[in-house]
């Protein structure tokens, strides 16, 4: 097995939706041999599309080979009904450079707005950790972003549970930290409560390395991920019923930190941890999220300019967030169907809305939205190095905010009912709609006798 970052330019025929139009040209780009784990689109036309995407390479001899030959992505299914409680899935895409989310947990705030104007506020880990602190509400669902993404296509369900037993694996490249991940695991146990006192050493090291992608996104590879798998399993077979994770992550300099730090370019580690939590939620359905243990030491400037990374300088291993938002998460179960789930489960269903940056329609989140005609709320602010607007993908269920204020107030319409016109003025008058007039056949001339 071995993880890939590639760009894809596809032909595509856009006669409905973005989803279906994308789909089959690029499942069959990445096959036989390949499972599409992240992807994005970068750039837009009216019959062409550029791709930036993760890719699991497998043979078929491969332990996981049968798991990775099922893409969601090829059958995404409809919502069936409005259920409740209503859901509202805040999406902070991480290695981007977003304003909000780009630092340690600095969307925080605006997911607890939204999920404030929600019943239940769906987010995955980059939108609330901030190393030490998860300040994330009570209402809010912690669900990392490959669940998420199978979650908005119909396949996966989410159940609420009171607690989770939580495992955690280590890289042993970071061992000299090992007294830190500990003392972290036993003040979670202590102080917090959490049941994460179970923890595995890898066998060997992962080799955990950034890359950056063409348009500048923060990729990264893997070079041992069957030494995760193999952990995580062993984790499960002892009672872990979610898996957090400990990187040493390779290869970020002193100029790319202190270029982060200016909001010059996204966080280099980010992507990178997206691509590890990913392969664990394709394979096992279990909660996950990942820190990174500290790369840092010799590079990173302690720095008070930027108030947005300053939780990254309040901790050592930046792994109590993770404890926090894995302690709770619900679990992941497979559904069969949309129509007859238990009333319990959280489904496509229940979601009223998606909230996402205005310059990144192009994830599975945006695109399973206009699938299923479940409003986009694009908010502008949240700018980021991308630039796939609605004015080039020209979805009709996008409604753009300048603002997260502005969107909890649609939110909150959404949620009671209220039409969205009815809150704008000037305030147009109904449509009259007929049927088109029928041609009258001409007369038929009698036939001489």
């Amino acid at each position: 097995m071995r993880l890939e970052n590639g760009r894809y330019r596809l032909a595509v025929h856009r006669r409905s939706s973005w989803l279906e139009a994308i789909a089959g040209p690029f499942a069959q780009a990445v096959a036989p041999d390949g499972y599409p784990l992240r992807f994005s689109v970068v750039e837009a036309a009216a019959d062409e599309i550029v791709v930036e995407a993760t890719v699991v390479r497998f043979a078929d001899s491969e332990p996981y080979a049968d798991r990775f030959r099922s893409i969601e992505l090829l059958t995404p299914r409809r919502k069936t009904h409005p259920a409740s409680p209503a859901a509202v899935v805040q999406v902070i895409p991480t290695g981007i450079r977003c304003e909000f989310g780009g630092y340690a947990g600095d969307a925080c705030p605006a997911t607890n707005l939204l999920a404030a104007a929600a019943d239940l506020l769906i987010a995955h880990p980059n939108a609330v950790n901030a190393s030490e602190l998860n300040e994330m509400a009570s209402n809010v669902l912690y669900v990392e972003g490959k669940s998420l993404d199978d979650f908005l296509l119909g396949h996966v369900a989410l159940v609420p549970v009171t607690a989770n037993k939580v495992g955690t694996f280590i890289d042993p490249t970071g061992l000299e930290y090992l007294d830190d991940v500990l003392n972290t695991l036993n003040a979670a146990r202590a102080a917090k409560g959490i049941d994460c006192g179970l923890y595995a050493v890898l066998d060997e090291e992962i080799g955990v390395r950034i890359e950056w992608s063409r348009t500048g996104c923060a990729a990264g590879t893997v070079l041992r991920p069957e030494a995760i798998l193999d952990a995580v399993e062993l984790l499960i077979a002892r009672g872990a019923q979610a898996a957090g994770g400990v990187s040493v992550i390779h290869g970020v300099t002193a100029e790319m930190f202190a270029r982060h730090l200016a909001g010059e370019i996204p966080n280099p580690s980010g992507g990178i941890e997206a691509i590890i939590t990913h392969l664990i939620s394709k394979i096992f359905r279990i909660p996950t999220a990942h820190a990174p243990l500290p790369y840092y030491q010799d590079i990173k400037e302690k720095s008070t300019r930027n108030p947005r990374a300053s939780a990254e300088f309040i901790s050592t291993p930046h792994y109590f967030s993770v404890l926090k938002g894995l302690a709770k998460a619900p679990r992941i179960v497979p559904a069969a169907d949309l129509w007859n789930l238990p009333p319990h489960f959280i489904s496509l269903n229940n979601v009223i809305a998606i909230v996402t940056p205005a310059s990144c329609l192009g994830g599975i989140p945006a695109l399973a939205a206009e699938f299923n005609d479940i409003p986009l709320i694009a908010v502008r602010e949240n700018q980021t190095i991308l630039d796939i607007t609605n004015a080039r993908m020209r979805m009709p269920n996008a409604i753009e905010v300048e603002s997260y204020l502005e969107a909890a107030g649609v939110i909150l319409a959404l949620r009671e009912g209220i039409a969205l016109e009815s809150l704008r003025r000037p305030l147009a008058g109904p449509l009259r709609v007929a049927r088109p007039a029928r041609e009258e056949a001409p007369p038929v001339e009698a036939a001489a006798t």
